[in-house]
This record gives structure tokens, sequence and C-alpha cells, in this order.
């Protein structure tokens, strides 16, 4: 039975959560060198003291947001590859991959829109804006591609496709997903399932012409594995 947490362990935690919070919405109206430590603390209601208690610095509390939420949009990437595997297995053979595949992709895009700062954050600092942040949110990236590339590797060893880069697919797949979230959905949330039925389409007819054209060897997803943990363990 987990030990429970004293009052002044609570109350720590509660503060940790506030900054938290309250630095999330800062860094993604200001970016991390427009975002002081003072905002962080007025918009959470605590002292710079309670701030010092929980965080080194700014760039600690800074990192430990892009971590939070790159995991938990890791783990809604999993969950669905995960959903549409399962449905597929349970499909017969020449029943539509394309479908299945659109109802996750769409899922995934409207999880990501919830936590749209983590999106804001990286339209700020991101992509090459900050080169002291570019290995975080390399990893970043990495966090969407692996369980996508994970997926489709499955999708391959359960004999429903041929081999093909599965890693090349995942990237092109990661970068337009990251586009959609970032600045296509800004004006237009409305044509969310179009968005979502254009990646969809993109990595099922991609999947299909790959494996066409240049059908990898059955050892191969192992290699493009290799590859993913070099990229993360940057």
């Amino acid at each position: 039975m987990p030990r429970q947490l004293t009052k002044r362990e609570q109350n720590k935690a509660e503060t940790r959560a506030r900054l938290m919070a309250a630095a999330r919405k800062e860094f993604a109206r200001k970016g991390f060198a427009g975002t002081t430590l003072r905002s962080i603390t007025s918009r959470a209601g605590v002292t710079t003291g309670a701030f010092y208690n929980n965080f080194h610095d700014k760039k600690e509390i800074y990192l430990a947001i892009i971590e939070e939420l790159s995991q938990r949009l890791r783990s809604i990437t999993e969950d669905a590859m995960g959903e549409f595997l399962e449905a597929r297995r349970n499909r017969p053979k020449d029943g539509s991959t394309s479908d299945l595949l659109r109802g996750q992709i769409a899922r995934i895009l409207e999880e990501s829109l919830r936590e749209r700062d983590l999106f804001e954050i990286l339209r700020r600092d991101g992509l090459g804006r900050n080169p002291e942040f570019s290995r975080y949110f390399r990893r970043l990236f990495q966090e969407f591609i692996d369980p996508l590339q994970k997926g489709l590797e499955e999708f391959i060893e359960a004999g429903l496709s041929r081999p093909y880069n599965t890693e090349r697919l995942a990237q092109a797949a990661v970068n337009l997903l990251f586009y959609v979230v970032m600045y296509a959905t800004r004006q237009r949330e409305g044509d969310l399932q179009g968005w979502a039925d254009t990646i969809a389409a993109m990595m099922h007819g991609g999947a299909k012409q790959l494996a066409t054209w240049r059908p990898l060897a059955p050892a191969e997803p192992s290699e493009a594995k290799k590859t993913m943990k070099r990229h993360v363990n940057l």
C-alpha cells in the first residue's frame, strides 16, 4: 500500500503543480526568453522562495514541462496505434485499413490540440529558433515517431504488408501532424477530420507504394529499431 503523503509533502506537490500550469501558459505565450520567474510565480500565486523549493531555475521547469507533455502525447500515440492494430487483426484481411487508420489519426490530432501549449512552445522556441533546446525538441519529435514506427512494423510482422522503410514514413507523418497542430488548425479547427484523412491517406498509400517500389529484406525493421534507439539517446 502506498505511503500517505504528509501535509507538507501535499502542499509542495500542489505548489509544484500550480507552478507547472502557470509556466506552461507563460512559455506558450512568450517563449523561453520572454518568460521570467516573476511572471511564472505571479500567475501561480506563489513566492519566489516557493519556486526555488521546487525547481533550480527557469530552464529546469521548462524542460520538466516539455518532458511531461511529450510523454503524455507519446502515450496517446501508443494507445491509438495499439487500438488500430488490434482492430485490424480482428477485421478480415480484405477489410479497409485506411478507415481504421483515419479514426486513430483523428484521435491523435484531437488529443494533441488539447495540449496546444506544447505546440505553442515548440512554435516559439523549436524548429531551430533556440539552439539551446534543439536536442530536447529532437527527442520530443522522436517520442511521436517511435510508437508510430513500431505500429507500422507490427503491421508488417502480422503479414499485412511487405517490409519497407517504416522510419521514413513515420517521420513524414509526424512532420505533417506537427504542422497541422501548430499552424493549419489555428484558424480552422473544424477541418480536423480533413487533415486526419490526408495524413491517413499519406501513410496508407505511402506504405503500399514504398513496399512495392523499394521492398526491404525482413531483417531491415530491426535495423530501424536500432536507429530509433540512437536518436532517442541523443
